[in-house]
Order: structure tokens, then C-alpha cells, then sequence
């Protein structure tokens, strides 16, 4: 049963008002002390909606992700991440058709096809939204699982539940909630000089083992500006003490160059 079968029966009547935010008990009650797994095929038709309705996204079957047609050498991305935890999550961005990984045998590998979907750019709630948290240290027992402070509960996807009707209405407008941040974050990142300011903002903030990457794909990015010199010092501090592959070098060369 999908998300739209559990809208259309007429469930939601029974379930609270769509824009109120759940108390700490009532989450917990919910989800925290649910068995009952929510399968995303419950609502991946609802996101598919939403995400064609609003952005004109298609949804890949093969690899589980939400993407647009390429236009200006990109096509942006949904998906869902799935760290550690009982939670899900959206996340968007970016696949550039001009950025390559690098394999183990230094070979440079591309995202440009159907099934090779990459978000090379990323963005999702957390960077839009503050908890309410008392303390930056982490949360207060009164303050975690209380969307009410917690705001992270307001913008994730619960995976367990005591009461699948109710989650799946909750889904809903967590998926609803986010759908502004995504429009936002689109009208903020257009050009590629926007995706340079986004990641040389990151850089600085982020711990230590996301950087090397970054670098990497700012490089790309400047060269794509024809500005061989910052891309050559992005990739060098992404490298650190490194030998950076030639093949890298001679990439970065030839985009800057076309």
C-alpha cells in the first residue's frame, strides 16, 4: 500500500492536523518504541510526486534516486541517505558531467550515464535549520526525541513505527517540510561560481576527512572557470603531501583549456 492509497482511504481525517509539531512523548510513542519497519516503498511513490511536481524530476528505478535531464553540464539529484540511526534523510545536488573520480589504478572514472548517478555538490535540512538545543555540547534527555527542540525529527524519515498509518501521513510532510529548503537551495546554487562559494564555506567548517574530496571536485569546478591556477592549488590542498596522478593534472589542463 502506498502513501497516496493511505491519503486517498481517508486516514488522515483520524490523524492530527498536518502542521503540528509532535511532543517529545508522542514521538516516542510513535517511533522510538515502534517494532514495525517502514518500507521506503511506501513512500517513495509519494516523493516521486512531489519531486515531479515541483522540480520536474524523474525517478531511476535501477539506482533509487530522483534526477532531471542534463542542462549546463548538470542534472540535479535526490536521494536518500541512510546514516547510522533510526533515521532517513533527503538529500540534493548536483551531478556534473565535467568531474571525474579517480579509481585505484588511476584511471578516471564518470558519472553520466543512467545508472551512474553521483551528487557531487550536496546539501540537505541540516544546513538550513538550527536545533533549539540549550546546549552545543549535544542535547538535554528533555530535548532529544522532542521535535519541538530536536528540530532534526521535523526534516528526517523515522523508519520504525507503532502506528504505520500515522507514519506515513508523518512522512509526508516531513517530505513537504523539506521541499522549500530544496527550492531554496536551488535558487541559491545556479552557477558554478555559487558551487565554489558553497564549498570554499564547507571547507573551512567541516572536519578533516571530507576535505580532501572537496578539494577535488572545487578543482574541477575552477577549472570549469577556465582558472587553471585555483584549481591546481585546490587540488594540491586536497592532496596535502601527496603525489597528485598526472592524469588529474592533465584533466584539470584540458578543461580549463576548452
Amino acid at each position: 500500500m502506498s502513501l497516496f492509497d493511505v491519503l486517498s482511504k481517508g486516514f488522515c481525517s483520524k490523524k492530527r492536523e498536518s502542521n503540528e509539531i509532535l511532543s517529545q512523548e508522542e514521538y516516542k510513542d510513535k517511533f522510538l518504541h515502534g517494532d514495525e519497519y517502514i518500507k521506503r516503498e511506501l513512500y517513495d511513490e509519494y516523493i516521486s510526486r512531489r519531486l515531479s511536481e515541483e522540480f520536474g524530476l524523474k525517478y531511476n528505478e535501477k539506482i533509487k534516486k530522483w534526477h532531471s535531464e542534463w542542462s549546463a553540464n548538470r542534472r540535479f539529484v535526490v536521494e536518500l541517505c541512510y546514516p547510522r540511526g533510526n533515521h532517513i534523510y533527503l538529500r540534493w545536488g548536483y551531478n556534473y558531467d565535467f568531474i571525474p573520480d579517480i579509481n585505484s589504478k588511476n584511471k578516471l572514472t564518470w558519472h553520466r550515464t543512467e545508472s551512474s548517478v553521483k551528487i557531487h555538490i550536496a546539501d540537505a535540512w541540516y544546513n538550513h535549520i538550527e536545533d533549539e538545543r540549550e546546549q552545543d555540547c549535544g542535547y538535554t534527555k528533555e530535548e532529544f526525541y522532542n521535535p519541538r527542540k530536536c528540530t532534526s525529527f521535523q526534516y528526517q524519515i523515522p523508519t520504525y513505527t507503532s502506528d504505520i498509518e500515522f507514519a506515513l501521513e508523518y512522512i509526508k510532510n516531513v517530505i513537504d517540510k523539506n521541499i522549500p529548503l530544496i527550492r531554496e537551495w536551488i535558487n541559491n546554487v545556479q552557477t558554478v561560481d555559487d558551487a565554489i562559494t558553497v564549498l570554499n564555506q564547507r571547507i573551512v567548517t567541516l572536519p578533516h576527512i571530507y576535505v580532501p574530496y572537496m578539494c577535488h571536485i572545487r578543482a574541477f569546478l575552477y577549472a570549469k572557470n577556465n582558472d587553471i591556477d585555483n584549481a591546481i592549488e585546490s587540488i594540491k590542498q586536497g592532496y596535502e603531501n601527496s603525489e597528485i596522478p598526472q592524469v588529474i593534472i592533465d584533466k584539470l589542463v584540458q578543461i580549463a583549456n576548452g
